[in-house]
């Protein structure tokens, strides 16, 4: 499509959504296909009947939401939000991972060209391989911090290596979030973030540990809120918080400093009171805290005491606590115990991801009965280690525990064995169901908030076949206080335009326009959203 079509495609796009005040996509696409204003637009109407269609193959699988994307009216709805008066607020992103090569080559150049060039460059091989250098040109660095393929989360985490090493003083810090906040406004139409950002990299996890003498936390926060202030100076819209995150792992503490995870975590939270006492700025925009990393071992009520005293200060101190739960697992029912201790404990404000709270239990559990009946079928034994072997021991054999010796020996199931294994998975699935909804009403009830990350959750589980799946729209019927974030923008190939594109395409049917535009600017008038859609028509094209 050309130009002159493509723009004018976005301006009968645009009618259409403010007129109908933003029904779902796929009833505005339906009346634009019968609308007198398309009929007299051929190409455009020719793009929406196309687009229409890849709709439906999208939700039978047919096409990757890619596609959609990348066609006219994907592009034309792109504009459409980009240009909407009321900009956006990306409720979870990560500082590490929204630095693209632009600020992180010339950065790194020095670094690799300094006095201590041997020590980085091993990190660096140590992390993406020897073949990772050497390192000349922002591609080579883009090549890096966006991987192609599947990432298992342990390895996702450590693709974040090369932005922490440049995140080195104040004033890098202060250079991101300038970087940041520009980029993010002026290509995306984001006027507020809530940043993640770690205050102390300290751990006793050689592969985590950085070369170089470790950035104080007052010169990571003071940067940091400079960068953005100095943003703002030009753009007055542009919002944003700082949320000191802290990884939850029991292996992140400074062992050199400290005996224990808990004396480390107690010393950091008091160093954010003592540097907000020191700075009284700040409290207009340090508001909360978040733990990050990977939770795939913390789950027990024991794993959340180590930091259960740190956040009744901060709570004690005015702070909100937010957490990263539900996002990965090993076993499904421990990724809603993860968040029901999570609530119970530490008494969370804002659940970040919560995956586990939404996947239909039903269908997860009877996928991996499906997985393990192929490869017992082949006569291959199932890993242990593995997702499927996970879950296969926390269910219960106790009647017949011949069943589970079989499967993990790769022995061939008879039909009564097969019968009776599909029973077991039955009733753990209906357990885990009832365990899932409980923890979802009670946090509906507690008033607990919700940030969903489509992408990040769709390619670093293994929760969600693909995007239709995820469960952003049955949240928001159950009454869920929604908000989106993008995560790691750079390092997922995403942004945030992307993901509310992601969630329109994936619910066609149910999720209104409007409603998407509520959730992501925050604006809870409807009738706000309703004029600021019908001004867009004044707008040119």
């Amino acid at each position: 499509m050309n130009d002159a079509d493509q723009r004018e495609l976005k301006a009968a796009l645009t009618k259409i959504i403010s007129e109908t005040n933003g029904v779902s996509l796929g009833d505005t696409l339906e009346l634009a296909a019968h609308s007198i204003l398309f009929r007299e637009r051929p190409a455009a109407l020719e793009a929406v009947v196309e687009f229409r269609n890849l709709l439906f193959d999208l939700a039978r699988g047919a096409v990757a939401v890619d596609r959609l994307l990348e066609h006219p009216v994907g592009l034309a709805l792109e504009a459409i939000f980009k240009a909407f008066p009321a900009p956006f607020q990306d409720e979870h992103t990560h500082l590490t991972g929204a630095l693209d090569a632009s600020f992180v080559f010339p950065r790194l150049k020095a670094l690799l060209e300094g006095p201590d060039a041997e020590a980085f460059a091993a990190k660096i091989a140590e992390v993406y391989g020897p073949e990772a250098l050497p390192i000349r040109s922002e591609a080579d660095v883009d090549r890096l911090i966006r991987p192609k393929g599947d990432l298992s989360f342990a390895r996702y985490l450590q693709q974040l290596t090369l932005a922490k090493l440049v995140l080195r003083d104040r004033e890098a810090h202060a250079a991101a979030a300038y970087h940041l906040a520009s980029t993010v406004f002026r290509t995306f139409n984001v006027g507020k973030v809530r940043l993640k950002f770690s205050l102390s990299r300290a751990t006793t996890d050689e592969v985590e540990s950085l070369p170089g003498e470790a950035v104080s936390p007052e010169d990571v926060l003071l940067g940091l809120h400079e960068g953005f202030v100095r943003y703002q100076q030009e753009e007055p819209r542009f919002d944003f918080v700082l949320s000191p995150s802290f990884r939850k792992e029991a292996t992140f503490y400074d062992a050199g400093r400290f005996a224990s995870k808990q004396e480390d975590f107690l010393h950091q939270v008091k160093t954010i009171q003592e540097l907000l006492e020191k700075h009284p700025f700040l409290r207009e925009k340090v508001l909360d805290v978040d733990t990050v990393g990977d939770e795939r071992r913390h789950y027990r009520k024991a794993h959340f005491e180590e930091m259960r005293l740190g956040f009744r200060k901060l709570q004690f101190s005015g702070f909100r606590i937010r957490s990263h739960h539900g996002e990965t697992w090993r076993t499904l029912r421990r990724g809603v115990q993860a968040v029901d201790n999570a609530m119970n404990i530490w008494h969370i404000d804002t659940l970040e991801h919560g995956v586990s709270l939404g996947v239909n239990p039903n269908f997860y559990f009877h996928m991996v009965f499906e997985r393990v009946m192929e490869q017992n079928f082949r006569g291959v034994g199932v890993d242990p280690e593995s997702q499927e072997g996970q879950e296969l021991a926390e269910m219960d054999w106790r009647r017949q525990p011949e069943i589970h010796t079989k499967l993990l020996a790769g022995e061939r199931l008879n039909d009564q064995e097969t019968q009776r294994f599909v029973k077991i998975k039955f009733h753990t699935a209906r357990e885990v169901e009832h365990y899932q909804h409980d923890v979802l009403n009670r946090m509906i009830n507690k008033e607990v908030g919700l940030v969903a990350l489509p992408s990040s959750n769709i390619k670093l589980t293994s929760s969600f076949p693909t995007y239709k799946d995820h469960p952003f729209s049955w949240w928001e019927k159950k009454g869920v206080d929604l908000a989106v974030g993008t995560d790691n923008y750079v390092t997922l190939d995403t942004n945030f335009v992307r993901e509310m594109l992601i969630l329109l395409c994936t619910d066609m049917e149910n999720l209104k326009i409007t409603k998407l535009l509520m959730v992501v600017t925050g604006e809870t008038r409807r009738p706000v959203i309703s004029r600021l859609l019908w001004s867009m028509r004044q707008t040119p094209a």
